[in-house]
């Protein structure tokens, strides 16, 4: 392996090109429940997780280095984040519940800020943000979630950060569909067994998209409009048992443009470009929770009728304590009838993606240690670009050691005659002699004994497992005799 002198501050050219008003917000509020047991311990949300050996967090904030500034909302528990991001950038000031500092790279503006506990929701943090006056009222917000990871660094995101004017909304899909050697569709259970990604049944939507009939006579690409989406389940759901097959219903008054696809491979990755009015619209109707399943949908619906039906029944007469509040918004906009665009703007697989999930995690890892060449990777960090492995600094591995797309984290010991395959061992882990591991995780602090077979495992932090352990599709939590039921 050869040494990587790479900084661990992700590197200075950014995956964004921008201009002045426009914010990104990092939504970094949620545990990650579905990454148990790696966030099972109090100080690791999932957007702590080393990616390549750099928190996901870091990774992100490295990215967005040309937006003039970042909100990032994590929650009220969260003692960790201000630490991390402070190896990036230096804090001027602070209050009860948030914290201002500047990038030491080019003195971009981050904010970090607490949410109270009452915000149950996407929507509910923005609005926390807004009540807060941390961004400028025209400022256009890229929203983003904290555990998103950037597998390239050839992406053109232009579209979504200067969008055309008619743009309320632009959504981040990546269209994760794959095929086999023939040219057929691969299910997303096969994904996994070619080396792929593959989703949840409830990470799946059926989205169609109506590209436009000309060519746009701007710079800027014509964006196909999002003119239906919803979820899998819910467009399958058998509600009579009649075992009859899905019909997708889409309404006629939205097909106005020129070609119409529906596909269920474009995976929404929650990555949203929010026109400012459309920021006034979270605050006037306080019945929405989620962007994904409540935001979108009603722009969606509402973009052929203008901004006066979206607004709806909140444009009218609000109690007295919401009075001049209302006032500023309706006096600062114009609700007009005109339509608007809900706009999408697609990249192909392997592109971005969120680590939301175990299978997901360990996906990212290797790919980023796969584009380790172009990717900010740990200093003082063993590259092999062969075996797409990764050995953290510190680090000790006995002889006839055999990996391939693994990677081993700071202080770590492994016995002689181990052999792993696509795995990833955190900081400060023992692994024995003669020890086989394919696609596990071991979190920190993890000891194996000798002789030791995992398959399809994760192992949380700081546990134990004795001589001769052999388990397939289990999870491991430190206080736990015995192996919990891996949810995978």
């Amino acid at each position: 392996m050869k040494p990587n002198n790479t900084p661990t501050t992700p590197a200075l050219d950014s995956f964004f090109t921008t201009y002045p008003r426009v914010c990104a917000v990092v939504l970094a509020g949620t545990k990650g429940s579905r990454l148990f047991p790696m966030t099972s311990s109090s100080d690791m949300p999932k957007h702590l997780l080393p990616v390549a050996g750099i928190p996901s967090i870091l990774r992100l904030v490295g990215n967005l280095l040309n937006f003039p500034e970042i909100v990032i909302a994590i929650s009220k528990e969260d003692t960790k984040t201000l630490d991390v991001i402070q190896q990036v950038a230096t804090l001027k000031d602070s209050s009860e519940d948030m914290w201002n500092l500047r990038s030491k790279a080019n003195d971009q503006k981050i904010t970090i800020l607490k949410l109270s506990e009452d915000c149950f929701g996407s929507v509910d943090a923005l609005r926390h943000i807004e009540a807060k006056k941390i961004v400028n009222a025209q400022t256009r917000m890229v929203v983003m979630p904290g555990d998103l990871v950037f597998l390239r660094k050839d992406i053109d995101f232009d579209a979504l950060i200067r969008p055309s004017d008619d743009a309320a909304c632009t959504v981040l899909l990546v269209d994760v569909g794959e095929t086999d050697e023939h040219g057929v569709p691969l299910k997303e259970s096969a994904k996994a067994k070619k080396g792929g990604l593959g989703r949840d049944e409830e990470d799946i939507e059926y989205i169609g998209l109506s590209y436009p009939k000309a060519a746009s006579q701007t710079k800027l690409p014509s964006l196909p409009r999002i003119v239906w989406k919803e979820s899998k389940l819910d467009v399958e759901a058998d509600e009579d048992m009649t075992g009859s097959t899905a019909k997708l219903e889409v309404p006629k008054p939205r097909l106005r443009g020129g070609k119409f696809v529906v596909r269920t491979e474009w995976n929404d990755v929650h990555v949203y470009s929010l026109a400012p009015w459309v920021r006034q619209l979270l605050i006037a109707r306080k019945s929405l929770s989620s962007i994904q399943t409540d935001l979108i949908p009603l722009l969606v619906s509402r973009q052929f009728r203008g901004k006066k039906a979206t607004f709806g029944s909140s444009l009218e007469t609000k109690e007295e304590d919401e009075a001049n509040e209302k006032e500023n918004v309706v006096q600062a906009m114009s609700f007009d009838e005109n339509p608007y665009a809900v706009s999408a703007l697609v990249l192909e697989n392997k592109t971005v993606l969120r680590i939301n999930n175990i299978p997901a995690f360990i996906f990212a890892c290797k790919e980023t240690v796969a584009n380790g060449s172009v990717l900010p990777m740990p200093e003082e960090s063993k590259w092999n670009g062969k075996f797409l492995s990764l050995v953290l600094k510190d680090s000790t591995l006995g002889a006839k050691i055999t990996m391939k797309s693994s990677i081993i984290g700071r202080d770590c010991q492994l016995g002689s005659k181990c052999r792993l395959n696509n795995v990833v061992v955190m900081d400060n882990v023992t692994i024995g002699e003669n020890c086989s591991l394919q696609n596990t995780i071991l979190g920190s602090g993890v000891v194996l004994g000798n002789n030791c077979s995992l398959n399809d495992c994760q192992v949380g932090p700081g546990k134990t497992l004795p001589v001769g352990t052999k388990e397939k599709g289990e999870s491991f939590m430190a206080g736990e005799d015995i192996a919990v039921v891996s949810m995978l």
